[in-house]
């Protein structure tokens, strides 16, 4: 069956079918990291469910600060990897783009078991700006401001900075109230109906 929309992205198996140990340790980390947190996840933890030694880990990765960073990144690829495909097949209607970016956020939020966006989990866990990972996560929800932004302008909203900004919000809403009262019968489920009420309070004439 498919993977849910907020787990990580398994890396491929090396020649011969047989991962290497920085993909092991890669691939169980990221799991625990969402699934567990990320403080609550060490180093020791992540080698033995991994069957790798320590060295081997850090063989790929300096630090635990820079595996987080590789979670983050492999976490941003494949959200607007996922996305971009959803959008590209709505290609010159950018109404229909808009809803779509909308609608996959809400059946990610609205999956069984889903357990927030990974970046505001992080932002959350890592108040100090000064830690890398807040690069990446900021990196994530500019590309989403921007988009929406672009789309909103794309549609002939009377003031699209405006729109993009509410829309994004709305977006950042539907995340926090999927873990406070869950996805199917909370607010989250209401994000497309509520996404289309705002814009249409945008759309000219």
């Amino acid at each position: 069956m498919g993977r849910h929309p907020g787990q990580p992205q398994k890396p491929a198996a090396s020649a011969g079918g047989q991962k290497r140990a920085g993909e092991r340790v890669f691939e169980v980390a990221a799991d625990l990291f969402y699934r567990e947190s990320i403080r609550s996840v060490g180093v020791e933890t992540i080698v033995q469910q991994a069957g790798v030694s320590k060295i081997s880990l850090y063989r790929s990765f300096e630090s635990k600060d820079d595996l987080i960073v590789a979670y983050l990144e492999n976490r941003n690829a494949e959200y607007w990897g996922n996305a971009d495909r959803i959008v590209v097949a709505k290609r010159g209607n950018p109404r229909g783009q808009l809803r779509a970016l909308i609608d996959y956020i809400v059946d990610r939020t609205t999956t069984p078991g889903y357990r927030g966006c990974p970046f505001i989990n992080f932002a959350a866990e890592f108040p100090d700006a000064s830690h890398p990972g807040h690069r990446v996560v900021e990196q994530n929800k500019r590309e989403m401001r921007q988009r929406l932004a672009n789309l909103s302008k794309a549609i002939g909203a009377s003031r699209p900075a405006q729109l993009a900004d509410a829309l994004f919000l709305l977006i950042e809403g539907a995340y926090a109230s999927s873990q406070t009262l869950g996805g199917r019968q909370g607010p989250a489920a209401a994000l497309s109906s509520a996404a289309d009420a705002l814009i249409g309070s945008y759309a000219r004439g």
